[in-house]
């Protein structure tokens, strides 16, 4: 492969005067994100995930010849990334060469002087196919023209899109890259970054390019949200993606296929349980869960356990733990009931069974908890 640019041809080409014009769309990269809840190794690991995505991202592009991709925001966790931060960050774009990158500024490095896109200077590190959008220039790539609509500080009640331009005479196909909320959630404060995409498509745009929103969203065919290409929390919905859009001709319907460049998997899972048999259950998901090594779940767990069963998931939750790059636990409303045989099978009498009475009849959580405790002690002496 040749170096430079000479080698590559994009994916735009006109046949019988109709325009077919091939983009990667995404966004809420948020390298630098700390995770400090995923400790030692695995937190690590989680970080790293992220520039190996970006590098998915920049093979994908190059398979696919696009035109260009265009990163609607949040590139960076936060303004105050470090010098090693940025410097994976150009090893990582190295990797597009010679496909066009368009970075925006969003709120998380919202553009402004000592920001991390401005320390980023690509142009200065030999990466001349990557450019920040400090500002709101157009850019033409291939048959593509991307109006940028950069935030110059995190939060602002203007709609950052207000300033696009109606279409000019002859002018192909165009794409708004912007960083914000379209939705009205029914809050009664006024929310920041809202944009208005009905106002943006009356403009005679083809497609809008949206980051903020960490899962893949749509609204209607030319209004897009990428999400981020790997999960940041439990709660997104849909993340993990990159979309791949075509678009044939000024005015044409945008083609948008989702393709997954994700490589940690975040789940939750919820289980009530209140027999052996749940636990079985709870035992067998959680043995067939893919990958573990590089899954992250939130286990929710509710209902009611003898002190043996509560000791058989203790013994569960202790092995998955450590198959998983991380396990966060909720139990709050899983509760002790302790069946009759629990203290039967072992041998107990005086001052230790009238102990074992009083705390069965009080019957409160913290008298559940001192008998589970307790169980386990005896438990193991008898051994």
């Amino acid at each position: 492969m040749r170096e430079g640019r000479s080698w590559y041809r994009s994916a735009s080409t006109t046949v019988k005067n109709i325009i077919v014009a091939r983009f990667l769309h995404t966004s809420d990269w948020h390298l630098g994100l700390k995770l400090r809840f995923v400790p030692g190794d695995g937190g690590a690991q989680a970080r790293s995930a992220r520039f190996a995505a970006v590098r998915k991202i920049g093979e994908l592009a190059k398979a696919q010849a696009v035109d260009a991709v265009v990163v609607a925001g949040d590139i960076f966790d936060d303004n105050a990334v470090g010098s090693d931060t940025l410097q994976r960050t150009r090893d990582a774009l190295a990797t597009f060469a010679p496909v066009p990158v368009l970075l925006l500024p969003g709120n998380h490095d919202s553009a402004g002087a000592g920001g991390a896109l401005e320390r980023l200077a690509p142009a200065e590190h030999g990466l001349g196919h990557v450019e920040a959008l400090l500002e709101s220039t157009p850019r033409r790539c291939g048959e593509i023209t991307v109006y940028p609509c950069p935030l110059n500080r995190r939060h602002t009640f203007e709609d950052p899109t207000a300033g696009l331009p109606d279409r000019g005479q002859g002018e192909g196909i165009r794409v708004a890259l912007a960083h914000g909320g379209i939705l009205d959630f029914g809050e009664s404060t006024e929310a920041p970054n809202r944009i208005d995409a009905e106002g943006v498509l009356a403009k005679s745009f083809d497609y809008v390019a949206l980051g903020d929103w960490h899962g893949t969203f749509h609204l209607g065919p030319r209004v897009w949200y990428s999400g981020t290409p790997e999960p940041t929390r439990f709660e997104e919905k849909e993340p993990g993606n990159v979309l791949l859009v075509e678009i044939e001709e000024a005015g044409a319907t945008p083609r948008v296929e989702r393709r997954s460049v994700a490589s940690m998997r975040w789940c939750r899972e919820q289980s009530a349980l209140g027999c052996r048999e749940d636990l079985d259950l709870l035992e067998s998901r959680l043995r067939e869960l893919p990958e573990k090594s590089s899954t992250l779940l939130e286990l929710t767990l509710e209902g009611h356990l003898s002190l043996a069963e509560r000791g058989r998931l203790d013994a569960l939750l202790e092995t998955v733990r450590g198959q998983l790059l991380f396990l966060r636990l909720h139990q709050e409303n899983l509760a002790l009931r302790p069946a009759t045989d629990d203290f039967d099978r072992l041998e107990t009498e005086g001052f230790v069974r009238r102990t074992i009475e009083e705390l069965r009849q009080e019957g409160t959580p913290e008298s559940e908890e001192a008998l589970f405790l307790l169980y386990r002690l005896l438990r193991e002496e008898a051994r």
